[in-house]
C-alpha cells in the first residue's frame, strides 16, 4: 500500500518535467501531467510532493493549497 499524503501551505512553485515542456499543441493537455510542487506549511518548511495536475494549474503558484492523496494520485486543491 503507498503512504498517503496530505500537506497544506503555500504553493512556492510547480516543476513541469523537461520532457513535457517541449509539448506541442497535437500533446493531450486536457489530461493530468505529473509535476513537482513545492509547498511551505505555516511552520515555514518547504514539502516536495509529486502531483497530478492539469496544465493550466500554475495559477495556484502563491495561494493556499491542500495536496492530498486520492484514487487517482496526489492532487493539488486551492483551499478557499
Amino acid at each position: 500500500m503507498s503512504e498517503s499524503t496530505h500537506v497544506q501551505g503555500r504553493l512556492v512553485s510547480l516543476n513541469w518535467p523537461k520532457t513535457m515542456q517541449d509539448a506541442t499543441l497535437s500533446f493531450d493537455t486536457s489530461q493530468r501531467q505529473l509535476a513537482k510542487a513545492e509547498i511551505e506549511d505555516a511552520s515555514g518548511m518547504t514539502h516536495h510532493v509529486e502531483v497530478h495536475v492539469n496544465w493550466d494549474s500554475d495559477y495556484l503558484v502563491g495561494k493556499e493549497v491542500t495536496a492530498k492523496t486520492t484514487d487517482e494520485g496526489t492532487t493539488l486543491v486551492e483551499v478557499s
